[in-house]
């Protein structure tokens, strides 16, 4: 239904009006055009602003495997429909690495920007901790997934830094399962506290085929003069046969080799369990993924466009505010 509409739109924008961009509020909007290197039109839009929410509270870690596991959400915002419907906090145990990690509500909540000049008064934090052997000798993490796992080609994008001790994972991806390793299809975003902060991992996965490392399913990227531990700007674009990262608009890398198929669910975590990826955090230490802003440009198979056609198009590459969309093409 959604490709119908699509091809519909492609014949129409050889004869739309072209105008100088204007400021468009979502209902003048019909679809999305993207930039960059692989421009697509997308059907839907959302936009998570963590900048100004009242009654920030770093909570405490919770120095019990079971209590952290069945916490409650940190901030009244987490059971806000706005948020709701779009996400879920992970709330699981997670027991295949060398550190036990389990998945906890209590990592993920509203902290104040206490930066000098802040550009925010407040941002999400998805915290990693890991707990020391006289509390629980655990790791605790935190992870938003979409309650939708039906995106079907997306633009995703974060105004984010990652702060912390070695050890952690911080990470922007989309996922689906499969019943071997083989068929599970995964594109990421990773940052490793252990790195250089100039390094960030952008990855297709899996990159394991026939027991084999396939160099051309991963690149890790030196991003300077960027580092991950400053606000930047993070965006992944999954097109039809292409992951495509930016940073600060820039094109990082491109990936064609195990490019998701199949609808996908959305991610955002930090974490860590010892493993040779992550490392070892050490004992009372933490790392966090601090958010300000979260959009979705999207095709969802469960959500499809509410017109026949396209008739204005807009952009948010072309807007100057975050969130804020431009009309760039108008048309019957």
């Amino acid at each position: 239904m959604v490709a119908t509409h699509f091809q519909v739109w492609s014949l129409m924008l050889a004869s739309v009006s072209f105008l100088a961009p204007k400021s468009a509020s979502a209902q003048n909007c019909h679809c999305y055009l993207t930039n960059g290197t692989a421009p697509q039109y997308l059907t839907n839009t959302r936009f998570f602003d963590f900048r100004n929410i009242a009654n920030p509270r770093v909570p405490a870690a919770i120095n019990n495997r079971t209590l952290a596991q069945n916490a409650g959400v940190t901030h009244a915002y987490f059971n806000s429909t706005n948020f709701t419907d779009t996400w879920g906090i992970s709330a699981r145990p997670d027991d295949n690495g060398l550190v036990y990690n389990v998945w906890s509500k209590n990592d993920v909540y509203i902290a104040s920007n206490t930066d000098s000049n802040a550009g925010s008064k407040t941002y999400l934090d998805l915290r990693t901790y890991r707990h020391p052997a006289a509390n629980g000798n655990f790791q605790s993490s935190a992870e938003l997934e979409s309650a939708s796992a039906a995106y079907q080609y997306v633009s995703m994008r974060m105004y984010a830094r990652t702060r912390g001790s070695s050890g952690g994972v911080t990470a922007m991806f989309t996922y689906r399962g499969g019943s071997t390793a083989d068929l599970v299809q995964e594109a990421d975003l990773e940052v490793l506290t252990r790195d250089a902060t100039n390094i960030i991992h952008y990855t297709n996965q899996p990159t394991i085929k026939g027991g084999v490392v396939q160099t051309n399913g991963t690149k890790k990227v030196t991003t300077t003069p960027a580092v991950w531990s400053a606000w930047q700007n993070h965006r992944y674009d999954w097109s039809a046969g292409s992951s495509n990262w930016y940073l600060n608009g820039k094109n990082v890398a491109t990936i064609q080799y195990q490019t998701p198929v199949d609808p996908v669910s959305l991610l955002f975590n930090s974490w860590s369990d010892g493993g040779s990826w992550s490392g070892i955090m050490a004992s009372g230490q933490s790392a966090e993924m601090q958010i300000q802003w979260i959009q979705l440009i999207y095709n969802n198979t469960e959500e499809p466009s509410r017109y026949n056609h396209c008739a204005n198009v807009c952009s948010f590459d072309k807007g100057t505010l975050p969130g804020v969309a431009k009309v760039i093409t108008s048309g019957p």
